[in-house]
């Protein structure tokens, strides 16, 4: 005769696992079950119960079961009990129910000696008991148990849900989840950044939380396999799980047991946690995306002069920054790409839109960890962020650039970039201003041959008169004002006057000098200065005239490191 039934308890050492064990069983009230040997192994949680009349059932076991036999077959044949035993035992049976009083008075000796051999739970089972007696107190003990666990999920569930119902955050979470469990806890975002952490004992050492990480992210590749191991000084174990918000990978949840192994309800609890931990990120995602919008919708306001003092210090306000307070504009640009991951160049564009998104996360990122007060909005190829100088000054701020652009670096190996930063400026209207200074002193330094600068204000020397017109139109006006004229006359005759005129003022109006820099005699340069003035109309002689045509020269310069050609443009 075969029976079966299976449930949950405790593994051997005491750990809780919500299984069924032996030690559950022979405590099943009214059954009177007396254990012959293996003590120390009655932890062995029951996976199943057999009920078998045959000197080898181990064909239909899988391990873990728990066998109920009254060795009819045995009877007297004292090599074949003792094979038996064996091979229940070499099977990885969580032990063995002996019934007397049918073919045996008591449970043999030799089984009893074997059994403590081995650690192997071996209990009588009197006569009086039926087998099935076993079987259903072990149903209705599985159908209890199962039953608790669900009402202790289900409780769990509800307290988590209220957490996120109440907005109390990620933090409030893991919290939660360290006290439930009794473990330490720490999130990281996709990039490793810690979110939070809990402790249950003692704090996670700094070194330990690096050496998880660095576990994780060598796996972040598979997206499936997230085992890790135990990390030196961990003592206990560890279970990491992927958190995926918005159909990807958002955060790593890695939690620390010092105690033993995971029950399955310590895994219950967890899968709750992952779950609403997920839904927060979603949420905090779309509140991030939003106010990005926000952020992206003032900038490109701001640098189109289409608000107004009173409007500026509202949106400010709205975004937790101080409008009375010093403002200045950082612009973070990327310089160039230096290579795709893969080289497809179908995947360029998400691969470039990627690298875009974590250009903004870590200029975020860095600046929220030094607790600088900021907006920030991608603006094509930059990063534009608006710095709230609080008790640092603009020199202070410049000196971190240099500091995020070594972490960016680090962070995104993929692109060099550039940060141009603007001075503060007394009106909130100025600081469309600040934009330009920051966006010209990037140009400036690149005009000069420079790549991945850092720039100021301090770096426009001159340029920064041209600043006040702040845009290509406004700066193709003035050099079509000035130069307009030159330039056509260059292209209708194919000649090099305005090249002509920019070595004369460069050589600071040194005919031999600027005459070797053209390669031709001092006298054909003297015939062109005067075609010069000539067309526009101006006089070299004027300090006036020669300022204004250095100016017009170095407005040509920004508009063509705007990728644009100087045009004409007339007024009417």
């Amino acid at each position: 005769m075969v029976g079966a039934m299976y449930g949950e308890g405790t593994r051997a050492g005491g750990q809780r696992t919500d299984m069924i064990t032996v030690q559950d069983i022979l405590e099943i009230p009214g059954l009177n079950l007396k254990l012959c040997a293996g003590k120390k192994a009655v932890g062995n949680p029951v996976r199943w119960v057999h009920i078998a009349e045959m000197s080898d059932p181990t064909r239909w076991l899988k391990g873990g079961e728990l066998l109920l036999t009254t060795g009819l077959a045995l009877v007297d044949r004292e090599a074949e009990q003792l094979a038996m035993l064996q091979r229940l035992i070499d099977a990885n049976l969580s032990g063995l129910g002996f019934g007397v009083g049918f073919g045996f008075k008591t449970v043999p000796d030799v089984m009893i000696a074997l059994a403590e051999r081995h650690d192997f739970p071996l209990f009588e089972v009197p006569y009086n008991i039926p087998f099935i007696a076993i079987t259903e107190a072990v149903a209705s003990k599985i159908v209890n148990e199962q039953y608790s666990l669900l009402q202790r999920s289900l409780a769990v569930h509800e307290k988590l849900t209220k957490i996120v119902l109440e907005e109390k955050g990620l933090q409030f979470i893991i919290s939660t989840l360290s006290a439930l469990v009794g473990c330490s806890a720490v999130l990281y975002d996709f990039h490793g950044v810690v979110l939070c952490e809990a402790a249950h004992r003692r704090r996670i050492p700094a070194e330990l939380m690096a050496d998880l990480w660095k576990q994780i992210s060598d796996k972040r590749a598979s997206r499936h396999d997230f085992a890790v191991e135990v990390p030196h000084g961990a003592g206990g174990s560890v279970q990491v799980y992927p958190v995926v918000a918005s159909h990807r990978i958002g955060a790593f949840l890695a939690v620390i047991k010092d105690g033993g192994e995971f029950s399955d309800y310590d895994r219950i609890i967890l899968h709750h946690v992952v779950t609403v931990t997920a839904l927060e990120l979603v949420k905090k995602k779309a509140v991030a995306e939003t106010e990005k919008r926000l952020a992206g919708d003032f900038f490109d306001e701001l640098i189109a002069s289409d608000l107004y003092e009173e409007e500026i210090a509202r949106r400010l306000a709205f975004f937790g920054l101080e409008p009375g307070a010093e403002q200045l504009i950082m612009l973070v640009d990327i310089d160039g790409f230096k290579a795709f991951v893969d080289g497809v160049r179908e995947r360029e564009e998400t691969v470039v839109q990627d690298v875009k998104e974590r250009l903004h996360w870590a200029v975020d990122e860095f600046l929220a960890q030094r607790d600088l007060l900021f907006i920030s909005a991608s603006h094509s190829d930059s990063v534009v962020v608006l710095v709230q100088l609080g008790q640092r000054s603009a020199q202070e701020v410049l000196a971190l650039a240099a500091e995020l652009q070594g972490t960016i670096g680090g962070l995104i190996p993929e692109v060099t970039v550039s940060i141009g930063m603007g001075r503060p400026h007394n009106l909130l209207v100025d600081l469309r201003q600040s934009y330009y200074e920051a966006l010209y002193a990037i140009q400036i330094r690149k005009l000069k041959g420079g790549t991945s600068v850092i720039a100021s204000f301090d770096d426009l020397g001159s340029y920064g008169l041209l600043l006040g017109l702040q845009d290509t139109v406004s700066l193709e006006v003035f050099y079509d004002s000035v130069l307009g004229k030159l330039r056509e006359y260059d292209e209708q005759n194919s000649s090099d006057l305005v090249k002509s005129l920019s070595c004369f003022l460069e050589a600071n109006g040194h005919w031999g000098e600027a005459a070797e820099r053209l390669y031709v005699h001092r006298h054909t340069l003297r015939y062109r200065m005067k075609r010069v003035e000539e067309i526009t109309g101006r006089d070299l002689g004027s300090s006036q005239d020669r300022m204004e045509f250095w100016l017009a020269l170095k407005a040509r310069d920004l508009i063509a490191q705007s990728g644009k050609r100087p045009r004409a443009v007339r007024q009417a």
